[in-house]
């Protein structure tokens, strides 16, 4: 994640039980090991465009990681979905869409706020309409809505990806106006995909906006994590960038993309208006 690309083992060593004085190592030989696909970058990783190096601020490094390692195991579900997504780098599908958006869907009640406050009259209406539904007898189309109504009053996909936004926005919400806006979209476009609702425009005539949304998805999640870390997102956002690093490139070409995507989706669909600029 700070790298901006997945990381290829080195080598790898094993301490086996031994004495202490005198511990055993081994050297492992690993015929076929993870490797990242360069084919699928960009350009080079540059150490100007770490997030977080941790030879330069080994404090604020050691901070960052200890606090994470603090939500490692409620959260390690939710992390290993975004780590799939974005080591496919330049690789855009369908699919690293949804599942860029069901990460958020994954973290426990720490990370995402369970429950949001309902109206009282609509809680009141809620409850006649379950007990309406209740008496009628059992069928798919009656579970259905009963279940729709069990969620009332439950965080929505939108509302929970809107809550992890909120640390971007308080940090440096000017840097990214309106990216409420982007990830309610992205969940829209989601939606389309997993239920069958009505598409915001034409996806498929228009996949460099996907993939600004998708960009988007995994951009808030990672950042909101590191943020809550302890990561200065402020001071990364001012300091200059060769565009190695994914994140550096979404910050760059955000303003474009925003105006790229609200003039497609205030235009008729299939217009192929939205220009990539990577």
């Amino acid at each position: 994640m700070l790298v901006g690309r997945p990381q290829n083992f080195l080598k790898l060593t094993l301490r086996i039980k031994s004495d202490e004085e005198r511990p055993i190592l081994l050297q492992v030989y690993w015929s076929i090991p993870p490797k990242r696909e360069p084919s699928a970058e960009e350009q080079r990783a540059h150490p100007a465009d770490v997030l977080l190096d941790a030879v330069r601020q080994p404090e604020t490094y050691s901070h960052v990681l200890e606090r994470w390692l603090d939500r490692q195991d409620a959260r390690h579900d939710a992390r290993l979905r975004f780590s799939s997504s974005f080591a496919k780098q330049q690789r855009y599908d369908i699919d690293r869409l949804i599942g860029s958006a069901n990460m958020f869907d994954i973290p426990t009640s720490s990370a995402v706020p369970p429950d949001v406050q309902v109206p009282k009259e609509l809680n009141a209406a809620k409850e006649t309409c379950r007990k309406i539904f209740k008496q009628l007898p059992q069928s798919p189309e009656r579970d259905s809505v009963l279940a729709a109504l069990g969620r009332v009053g439950k965080s929505s996909l939108k509302q929970k990806i809107r809550h992890r936004a909120q640390f971007l926005i308080e940090a440096v919400g000017e840097r990214f106006p309106e990216i409420i806006m982007v990830t309610d979209e992205a969940v829209t476009c989601r939606n389309h995909y997993v239920h069958g609702s009505a598409p915001s425009f034409d996806y498929s005539d228009n996949f460099d906006a996907v993939i600004f949304l998708t960009d988007t998805l995994e951009f808030v999640f990672a950042a909101s994590e590191l943020i809550e870390a302890g990561w200065d997102v402020k001071t990364w956002c001012e300091i200059g960038t060769t565009m190695s690093h994914p994140f550096a490139r979404y910050r760059v070409n955000y303003a474009e993309n925003l105006r790229d995507l609200k003039a497609l989706l205030g235009a008729d669909k299939g217009s192929g208006v939205f220009s990539r600029t990577v």
